[in-house]
């Protein structure tokens, strides 16, 4: 394209201080209600890993019984459904206002106690029946002086630790009574933190290798497993402060997520569902600050153009043009492009504002289109006619005319326009923007760091496969996938 005006656009000292003080504003009373919408995401899913492990260790005490199987399998049937309804109700596309994010908790709060309400409810009689089989059963084995015997596994992988497996064999053994107890303590607490949603994969690393020594060592001798359990008490602080770091500056990352998309989605018709990088994306404490970081960069970076482009319009309708709307050319076009229309004449002025702010200003024909997209195409000066390039000559003369005009009245707005190259009209200089046909997948602008829409039943399947997998898999993995 050709024949603009070119300017370097700059924000007076103050009224870019003025803009940055009302993002970190309205950041403030986002993370508020966030944080509260956080807490009930939180309670939903310990709710689905409390669905999950519900009479987990009764039904398997009762094993292979076939006079329960209709009864395990009618359990499981309730575990699914629920367990599916909680992961709908996870299902959130955040709002942006205060007020619909506290609804929005709210919301999320009656659904999961409703569906907790029924679960309850329904698996009551099973619970019992369970219950009652499992103590006839305890008495039967008293009876028939049943002993068990365990073999003493060795733990090959720490990466592979199986909590459930240990701790029944811990239970199980003919250790000392005392230390056994302390085992299934530790172990118990160490596989809670590790399926924390807010460990990092170092102090996830370190816990399953202290996981796989106390259970090694419940094993050994006394001193040995003291050893052992004194490695967790002085590990367990650090691990439990990393977690309660990341926990706040999670909260300030999902704040400054949904300030950063909400200012991405102005003005856009068909807007970017609103869905913060869930805590788990994370590996790190580094990790998830770099991110902030550079959201909140592009955030403030964003809250400058909104606030150029909206005195743009301002401006623009002053002199009798309509409100700017964007469009987008291909993949090589960078920044954002806008067009100001004028009914009364037969050309428009296309804005161009650059990622580094500078603004360029043209005068283009605009051609007839029955479609409203938002996709566009350049007619060159040599593709148009003679007598069109001649109208667009004289509009660029008009045009000439009335840019110090735009450029005094952004000023007086805060927006100083530093020439950088303001071309005199040409024959040359003529170009028309013809809207095309939508495409389907068109995206205007979209940014590397919006997340995809969120899938909690993917997340749980990939948390398992985390546990499972050696460490080293989980972090190619992370790597590949996240």
């Amino acid at each position: 394209m050709s024949g603009p005006k070119i300017d370097q656009a700059e924000l007076e000292r103050q009224r870019k201080a003025e803009l940055e003080r009302q993002r970190q504003e309205r950041l403030r009373k986002i993370r508020e209600e966030t944080e509260k919408l956080n807490t009930e995401i939180s309670s939903a899913k310990a709710q689905i890993n409390h669905i999950d492990k519900y009479l987990h260790s009764e039904i398997r005490n009762i094993g292979d019984a076939e006079e329960m199987a209709s009864i395990i399998k009618k359990l499981h049937e309730l575990k699914i459904s629920y367990k599916y309804q909680l992961t709908n109700a996870l299902g959130i596309d955040v709002p942006t206002e205060p007020d619909a994010i506290f609804t929005c908790a709210q919301n999320l709060a009656g659904k999961t106690n409703s569906i907790m309400a029924n679960y309850s409810n329904e698996v009551k009689p099973l619970e019992k029946r369970i219950v009652d089989y499992n103590k006839q059963l305890e008495i039967q084995n008293k009876l028939n002086s049943i002993n068990f015997s365990t073999e003493r596994e060795k733990t090959k992988n720490i990466e592979d630790f199986d909590f459930t497996i240990k701790l029944d064999n811990v239970a199980q053994s003919d250790i000392e009574q005392n230390v056994k107890e302390r085992a299934k303590q530790i172990l118990s607490e160490i596989e809670e933190l590790v399926n924390s949603e807010s460990i990092q994969e170092s102090d996830m690393k370190d816990l399953l290798a202290i996981a796989s020594n106390i259970y090694k060592t419940a094993f050994e001798t006394n001193n040995s497993f003291e050893a052992a359990t004194i490695e967790y008490q002085v590990a367990k602080p650090q691990i439990v402060k990393n977690m309660a770091i990341f926990d706040d500056i999670y909260q300030d990352y999902y704040a400054e997520y949904v300030t950063y998309l909400e200012l991405l989605n102005s003005h856009k018709t068909t807007p970017v569902k609103i869905v913060p990088k869930r805590k788990y994306r994370f590996g790190s404490i580094d990790e998830l600050q770099s991110e902030m970081a550079l959201l909140a960069e592009s955030s403030k970076t964003m809250s400058e153009k909104k606030y150029i482009r909206e005195q743009i319009d301002d401006v623009m309708q002053k002199f009798g043009y309509d409100m700017s709307s964007e469009i987008i050319f291909d993949e090589k076009h960078t920044g954002n492009h806008y067009i100001c229309e004028n009914k009364s004449k037969p050309s428009a002025i296309h804005v161009y504002l650059s990622e580094k702010n500078q603004i360029m200003m043209e005068i283009v024909g605009v051609g007839k289109s029955n479609t409203n997209s938002v996709t566009a195409t350049i007619i060159q000066s040599s593709d148009l006619e003679a007598q069109e390039r001649n109208i667009l000559l004289n509009e660029q003369v008009s045009f000439c005319k009335l840019h110090p005009q735009i450029v005094e009245e952004l000023k007086k707005r805060g927006i100083i326009l530093n020439e950088k190259k303001r071309n005199a009209p040409s024959l040359e200089h003529c170009s028309k923007i013809i809207r095309t046909s939508a495409d389907d997948n068109a995206i205007m602008n979209e940014s590397s760091l919006v997340n995809d829409e969120y899938d909690y039943k993917e997340y749980v399947t990939k948390r398992k496969r985390f546990k499972k997998q050696g460490m080293a898999s989980r972090l190619k993995m992370m790597e590949s996938k996240f």
